[in-house]
């Protein structure tokens, strides 16, 4: 039952990552193929820019939410309305004594420049 909501409204992709060895044994990380996720949602929190003479960068970090069962890790990326987005910590499932709120959470992270 979980997200029946209007603010679950967003289908996004999730890509499992891990670390592993290429053909020729170098350590790499490793993208397996995406899988659409239904009822989640991406809402801005913050941004920072850095401004150094070797690059400006912008950090922006966003909430994640998503279906309790989607096995989202530490490692991988969400593409959501065309912008894949690092996970940024661990993230978690939030439970709750109704089923209907149980959900995966977590923090995004884009770096642009």
């Amino acid at each position: 039952m979980f997200g029946r909501s209007v603010l679950m409204d967003q289908t996004v992709d999730h890509i499992p990552r891990h670390y592993g060895e290429d053909e020729r044994g170098n350590d790499v990380w490793i993208e397996e193929p995406a899988v659409e996720v239904e009822h989640c949602s991406v809402q801005p929190l913050d941004s920072v820019e850095y401004l150094t003479a070797a690059a400006d960068q912008i950090v922006s970090r966003w909430q994640f939410f998503g279906p309790p069962d989607m096995g989202l890790t530490g490692t991988d990326w969400i593409k959501a309305d065309g912008t894949t987005y690092e996970v940024d910590g661990e993230p978690s499932v939030a439970r709750s004594v109704s089923t209907f709120l149980t959900h995966t959470t977590a923090i995004l992270k884009e770096v642009t420049g």
